[in-house]
């Protein structure tokens, strides 16, 4: 959401942040229904299904039901279909909360898939801690959800890209690029919440622990849904960077880029937009910037593999024509490990029991590096998935010249964060 959003409305404010953790309180008191093994197979979710980040919300849904109707065609687990109950956030934390609340005591869902911004993730962790619940948060990727020990649940796990991960890898890739154009003044764009701000700090700092030399001469943090980035645009340029780093995305990340080429923003300046590659604003974007380098968010090229575009066939199908983005792969992702929970409790859905089957696994999947990706058992965080950044083009496949980054070398990096941050 993430990203999209498939994101809620944020804030990095203290006092808004309260707020929403203490609507998210109400959870702790929320009754369990402890369901007969019996029936379909009750799933949760909670996402933006309606309003300007409807596409996210709305792709993640396809993105289960497609792997759910697969299932289910081949007679489900243990003859039990599984039924996705979806709950429309809005774009409201507070809602999500209630969401959350609603699928666990009114329907009895002991499975629960997060369609939610990093704000919005945080507050029903904080609510699930006291229920009995497995939650997979598909979309928050501010790093401090999972990587502190203050805000792990056993019960949680993050089925999504994490911002450190993001930071090394990018740091590393476009730290060579930038000494090798000589460019050292730079310029950030990010939204104003935890992700944004957690995660411009730590490309900055790999840029640099990679051996780039970066002169920071303008911040800016535009509110999450701001429709006008007039003011933005124009503090970016009157700072003269030589390239702009942005962390934003959807509906946002096509209002800078737009908003930004009426002023010559990007002219003459390498632009590292990471989520521009997403299909849902490479393919709106009327004029594309020159000189973009982008992460791989989703695409049917990358991994170049049979599955990898049988997958994106398969989802066009189900969507409706609506091609899949970074929160969708991921929400695909988490689908799979409650299918394989599911499969090796043979249909018991006590969270506790699903939780253990999947802690630590690897689950096959068309969009996974070598078919694969893991989900790490000492933090319940996703490892393993496709990480890598290219160069933007204006037409199919939209990104060339991909660079990988080696995993073994994000994980060392990611370990010695951990202990300087005190995680370990």
């Amino acid at each position: 959401m993430h990203c999209p959003s498939a994101y809620g409305p944020v804030s990095s404010t203290r006092r808004e942040l309260f707020r929403t953790a203490a609507v998210s309180a109400a959870l702790l008191s929320a009754p369990m229904l402890l369901r007969a093994q019996s029936g379909p197979i009750k799933i949760g979710m909670s996402a933006v299904t309606t309003g300007r980040f409807a596409y996210a919300g709305l792709g993640q849904v396809a993105a289960a039901r497609l792997l759910f109707d697969q299932v289910n065609a081949t007679g489900g687990i243990e003859g039990r279909k599984l039924e996705l109950i979806v709950r429309d956030s809005r774009n409201l934390p507070e809602e999500a909360v209630k969401n959350v609340r609603s699928l666990i005591s009114s329907d009895g869902c002991t499975l629960i898939m997060s369609a939610e911004s990093s704000s919005a993730a945080a507050a029903i962790n904080e609510g699930l801690r006291d229920t009995k619940a497995a939650c997979f948060q598909l979309n928050s990727e501010a790093s401090s959800l999972t990587a502190d020990p203050k805000k792990f649940n056993p019960l949680v796990f993050r089925v999504a890209r994490q911002g450190i991960h993001d930071a090394i890898a990018g740091g590393a890739i476009v730290s060579r690029m930038a000494k090798e154009r000589g460019i050292t003044r730079w310029a950030t764009c990010s939204p104003d919440y935890a992700f944004g701000r957690e995660t411009t700090q730590q490309f900055v700092d790999y840029f640099r622990h990679f051996g780039g030399k970066m002169d920071v001469v303008s911040q800016a943090w535009p509110k999450f849904g701001a429709p006008d980035f007039t003011d933005v645009v124009t503090r970016l340029l009157s700072s003269n960077p030589q390239a702009i780093y942005s962390l934003c995305f959807g509906g946002d990340l096509i209002s800078l880029v737009e908003q930004g080429n009426l002023y010559g923003l990007f002219k003459d300046k390498l632009a590292v937009l990471p989520l521009y590659s997403d299909y849902g604003v490479v393919d709106t974007v009327k004029q594309a910037p020159p000189n973009v380098i982008v992460q791989n968010r989703y695409n049917r090229g990358y991994p170049d593999t049979p599955a990898n575009r049988k997958w994106y066939d398969d989802y066009l199908k189900q969507s409706g024509g609506a091609k899949p983005h970074n929160w969708a792969w991921q929400t695909g992702a988490a689908a799979q490990f409650i299918v394989d929970g599911l499969r090796a409790t043979k249909g018991d859905t006590d969270p506790a029991k699903v939780a253990a089957a999947i802690r630590g696994s690897s689950a096959q999947v068309p969009f996974g590096l070598a078919g694969r990706v893991t989900l790490r058992a000492e933090d319940n965080t996703l490892i393993n998935y496709p990480m890598a950044y290219g160069t933007a083009i204006g037409a199919e496949p939209y990104v060339k010249d991909w660079v990988a980054t080696d995993w073994t070398v994000i994980l060392e990096e990611e370990a010695a964060w951990k202990k300087k941050q005190g995680y370990v």
